[in-house]
């Protein structure tokens, strides 16, 4: 009988996870992203896209916003003028 394959351990990182870690780097709170988050997920509902999940989707508009290239802030331009009116405490 051959040995059984070993898959290869990835540490699965939860989406809270991903969203604390993209907030510590930048002006941003958790909360804030994960308001980018949601509409991301609104915008996949809304238009849809067939080769793309809605994780990816949602998660790509988050780090649109982040890093400012693109279109998010623009979007949620909102929730980027109130941080700058009122930025987190480090």
């Amino acid at each position: 009988m051959p040995p059984k394959k070993r898959k290869s351990v990835k540490s699965k990182s939860t989406k809270a996870e991903i969203i604390k870690k993209k907030a510590a780097n930048s002006i941003y709170t958790p909360g804030d992203l994960n308001k980018v988050y949601q509409r991301g997920v609104a915008a996949y509902v809304s238009s849809g896209s067939r080769n793309v999940s809605v994780g990816a989707w949602a998660m790509g508009r988050v780090n649109s916003f982040v890093s400012g290239k693109g279109g998010a802030r623009r979007a949620d331009s909102d929730i980027h003028e109130n941080r700058k009116k009122n930025p987190k405490k480090r």
